[in-house]
């Protein structure tokens, strides 16, 4: 499906195991996850919540969450992550990408909760986020990332991104991925990228 203005692409909630032997479940935000996301927010790092908002911030705007919180439709979603064995408690990791109307660069941005840092759902979460922008007939993958954040820049490399320097900030680099060049690792799947799930 490469047409931005048909049906929603549906995404249903999947388990899939880290490398680790860890199990998280992903499924697309909630409006009724607000509360849950201020919280998973609130329990990050400094260093962590720098990385994810390039800057220093302890919480979003009720209106900033809100946002947030109804990003499930075909040019934008954002994905929250649990662990597997109590879906219901609180998020552990979190992506969003959202692309312009009439545009083919797609955005993306994403955190994990310190203790399930390099356990492999960072890379899931992208890797997600890709599937979705190729499904939704994005041809550019981008997200900002700060010059320190050594991990992200890190992982980007690893599944296909370069790097780039923008000339506005330079405590920044711009990670992209050419999505018309063919696709490396799992392939996706319409409704629901499968990346190792281990139940539905």
């Amino acid at each position: 499906m490469s047409d931005r203005n048909q049906a929603s692409i549906s995404v249903r909630p999947v388990i899939f195991r880290l490398p680790d032997g860890g199990a998280v479940r992903v499924r697309p935000i909630r409006s009724e996850d607000g509360d849950r996301l201020q919280d998973y927010l609130g329990r990050l790092s400094v260093e962590a919540r720098h990385n994810r908002f390039l800057g220093a911030v302890s919480e979003l705007p009720p209106r900033e969450i809100a946002r947030l919180a109804a990003m499930d439709r075909p040019g934008e979603l954002a994905l929250v992550a649990f662990a597997a064995d109590d879906p219901g408690a609180a998020i552990i990791g979190e992506a969003i990408h959202v692309i312009a109307p009439d545009s083919a660069r797609c955005e993306f941005a994403l955190s994990v909760t310190d203790p399930w840092q390099r356990r492999g759902l960072g890379t899931l979460l992208l890797r997600l986020i890709e599937c979705r922008a190729r499904l939704i007939g994005a041809r550019h993958l981008f997200g900002d990332v700060l010059r320190t954040n050594t991990a992200m820049k890190g992982l980007a490399r690893r599944i296909g991104f370069s790097l780039r320097s923008p000339v506005t900030d330079a405590r920044l680099v711009e990670i992209v991925k050419d999505l018309t060049l063919p696709q490396n690792g799992p392939p996706c799947e319409e409704g629901f990228a499968q990346l190792r799930p281990i139940a539905a």
